[in-house]
């Protein structure tokens, strides 16, 4: 087994990412591009509150109390006490919160997301700046939102880059979100405990480039086999071993997934047949 042979293997394996997190949540917000606050949305739903200590119901609640407020076309003070009623202003978390407002800490480092993205599309800022080989522009736009570190941003670009097929080459390692599972593998095929995140992130883009893999497809290939297939610490450095055996783990994956959507399917004829009961009854 060779590091090729892995890194092919997650570049394939990106494509249940997609499937399972990135189009559901980008398709559903289809306008993002013309549409900021559709864009807005996408980030908070999939990204702003992506660290440790959220409350699962900050991602819903942020929606909400944006939609509810841009409707009525309230201010950023107004959207955060209505995101605060929502949650029962419970683990508000301000100091880390992207929708808190503070006119006194917005002019600082680290403001609400409105004063820090201004006018700007996130999205679409965050495209045009990829497109012009800036990544960094783009990546310290976003560190200026309240809460938000080298890893949101680094994930949020990456999917970006991915969803519209972007290959920028200057700070390409920026890219390249870090997290534990990524850590492990990197740290593992490079045979390195001796690692800062940079590092491992410079390692996946230079081993791509070398074998003519996309580093943000491979990326998010590695944190899916090491997540939602592995699962484990073991059954990861056992794949890493053995290519036999990641191969029989993601085929085992493969058929849990064609069964659940057996079943999904049969469930969704299921749900139509009550419907037409109801409407005829």
């Amino acid at each position: 087994m060779t590091n090729l042979d892995m890194l092919n293997m997650f570049e394939a394996v990106s494509v249940l990412f997609r499937a399972s997190y990135q189009e559901p949540l980008w398709g559903k917000y289809c306008n993002h591009l013309r549409n900021s606050i559709d864009a807005v949305c996408i980030f908070f739903i999939g990204y702003a509150f992506e660290h440790q200590g959220r409350s699962p119901s900050y991602p819903p609640a942020a929606v909400k109390a944006i939609k509810e407020s841009k409707a009525n076309n309230d201010s950023p003070q107004e959207i955060w006490k209505i995101f605060g009623s929502f949650i029962h202003n419970k683990g508000l978390n301000k100091d880390i919160n992207p929708l808190n407002h503070d006119d006194n800490s917005c002019n600082t480092k680290e403001m609400c997301i409105w004063c820090a993205l201004g006018s700007k599309n996130i999205i679409s800022a965050s495209k045009e700046d990829l497109n012009k080989d800036q990544i960094k522009v783009a990546h310290d736009r976003l560190k200026r939102i309240r809460g938000v570190g080298n890893k949101i941003a680094s994930l949020f670009l990456r999917d970006v880059a991915v969803n519209y097929n972007l290959t920028p080459i200057k700070d390409r390692w920026l890219l390249q979100p870090v997290d534990i599972w990524i850590r492990r593998i990197v740290q593992s095929l490079n045979n390195s405990s001796e690692m800062d995140n940079r590092a491992i992130a410079e390692w996946i883009v230079d081993r791509c480039k070398e074998c003519n893999i996309n580093p943000e497809r491979c990326n998010q290939g590695m944190w899916y086999f090491a997540a939602r297939i592995a699962g484990s610490d073991f059954e990861l450095e056992q794949s890493l071993q053995d290519m036999n055996y990641a191969r029989n783990l993601l085929k085992n994956h493969i058929s849990v997934l064609k069964t659940s959507s057996s079943a999904a399917i049969e469930l969704e004829s299921q749900l139509n047949n009550w419907l037409f009961a109801e409407l005829c009854g």
